[in-house]
């Protein structure tokens, strides 16, 4: 019954971008729009989302698991299309649809994650035994508007990376004003903050899951088919990027609050450049579409751009109450190239929002609105007053590095679920090991001659004479 419930509801396509799930009429064909929301806040960008194609499951493993798991795989997978808003074929049916129905961001998340323990049981024996089974998604942002592949890995990456996708979409949403009481100016509490970091820890665990525990496991001819979005360059940098964005939270707390030193603000600042920059490094090697390419590569350029005005601000503020040699000179070096960031950062976040496709001109806040205010008015006044008592101090010839810390900010790991007991139930199967301990055995064919163990040598022989003592005498003749 539940298998026809779902069947049969018809769900339009959302729109996934700056908001949750839109009820926008669906493409006949059931693709999926590029989801991206022009009047939508962004606070987090959310490259797109990919959504999957409809397989018929039961068909291909009719003849390779029970026909009551199969049919229970394919519930579960189509309950991740209606929530993504894809059609199933007989979902087209029906055209009628009320508010109740429509599909949120949590309804999508439970949906992937009651399939996923379903999915693992697939994940063993090589995928041989799956002969046939292709899992198709499309995607807003890979050269191929769609990826087709013969590979339960690669479905199992496209779970994980989806459900990373969510929390980031998520994030954005917790910190978006929510429309002010009446005489007040709109405003993100603190506690959206925090549990934004939250929710930007949960992305980061989910690409990390699949970086550590599904890419090594993957073979490597699909690996090398894998579309952009699931390479290992784009998830360590969606991974990163979520982390910049829970440090970048963590320094406007830092940046709010009196009594936090500034040897604390300066480390939170050199972190959050740290982390940019490795999101940066890596989207490099991703081959994005031309229009994507830009605009994820302008946003990752213009949050680093950000986060290095800061880390240099805050560093020449440190340098300014020293009383080492040339040290004002130093300072005031660290403060001009803060103030040319920040110059910069403001240039780039406009062109990211010119960028196709075309969004709003994201907001002023958290640490930048701080630094816009300070760094402009501390680089005027250091100027003014080197000249005024420090003109024989010598200006460096370049800016130095900024000091490196080890990133405080770090998500703990997301483990996969065990497999659904449903496939213990299956006869024919047993437990395969993997290559690295964060996924457990799983559940393949078995083998219906079993070729009998070898007799060790030793069987073969006659009994074999007592073990030889050893005296003293014999160790002393030795």
């Amino acid at each position: 019954m539940g298998n026809n419930f779902f069947f049969s509801q018809h769900h339009k396509v959302c729109s996934i971008m700056g908001c949750i799930l839109s009820s926008e009429s669906a493409p006949e064909d059931g693709g999926s729009p590029p989801g991206l929301n022009a009047d939508g806040e962004i606070y987090v960008y959310v490259p797109g989302l990919r959504t999957p194609k409809y397989v018929d499951l039961k068909e291909h493993l009719q003849d390779a698991i029970s026909a009551d798991l199969a049919s229970r795989l394919q519930y579960l997978r189509s309950n991740v299309l209606i929530t993504s808003g894809k059609n199933t074929p007989a979902s087209k049916s029906r055209r009628r649809k009320t508010s109740q129905d429509s599909p949120t961001a949590a309804d999508l998340e439970k949906a992937l994650v009651n399939y996923l323990p379903a999915l693992l049981g697939f994940v063993a024996g090589g995928e041989k035994w799956t002969s046939g089974l292709v899992f198709e998604w499309t995607n807003v942002e890979d050269e191929k508007k769609e990826t087709a592949l013969g590979s339960v890995y690669y479905e199992l990456l496209s779970v994980l990376h989806l459900l990373g996708m969510l929390a980031l979409q998520e994030a954005n949403v917790r910190l978006t004003s929510r429309p002010p009481a009446e005489g007040y100016a709109p405003k993100v509490t603190e506690e959206s903050k925090r549990n934004a970091i939250e929710i930007l820890l949960k992305a980061a665990s989910y690409f990390d899951c699949a970086l550590r525990a599904v890419l090594p496991n993957t073979p490597e001819d699909i690996k090398a088919k894998l579309p952009a979005d699931l390479s290992e360059p784009m998830l360590i940098a969606l991974e990163h990027q979520a982390l910049g964005h829970g440090v970048e939270l963590q320094l406007s707390f830092a940046v709010d609050n009196i009594k936090a030193s500034l040897a604390v603000k300066r480390r939170l600042a050199c972190e959050h450049v740290q982390v940019w920059k490795e999101a940066n490094e890596r989207i490099e090697h991703v081959p994005l579409m031309d229009g994507w390419r830009k605009k994820l590569f302008l946003f990752l350029k213009w949050k680093l751009t950000e986060a290095k005005a800061g880390a240099y601000y805050f560093h020449g503020l440190i340098l300014n109450e020293g009383y080492e040699e040339n040290t004002h000179a130093q300072a005031l070096m660290w403060l001009k190239a803060a103030h040319k960031y920040l110059k910069d950062s403001q240039r780039i976040r406009l062109e990211f929002s010119t960028a196709e496709p075309t969004t709003k001109v994201p907001e002023v806040w958290g640490p930048i609105k701080y630094f816009l205010e300070r760094i402009p008015r501390e680089a005027v006044n250091k100027s003014r007053v080197f000249r005024e008592n420090y003109r024989e101090e010598k200006l460096p010839i370049v800016v130095p590095k900024l000091p490196e810390f080890p990133l405080a900010l770090i998500a703990e790991p997301y483990h996969l679920p065990p497999v659904d007991p449903a496939w213990e139930k299956e006869s024919g199967y047993e437990g395969i090991p993997t290559l690295t301990p964060d996924i457990a055995s799983f559940l393949a064919k078995k083998d219906p001659n079993p070729k009998p163990a070898a007799m060790s040598d030793l069987r073969r022989a006659w009994p074999m004479s007592p073990p030889l003592l050893v005296t003293p005498e014999m160790v002393r003749a030795r």
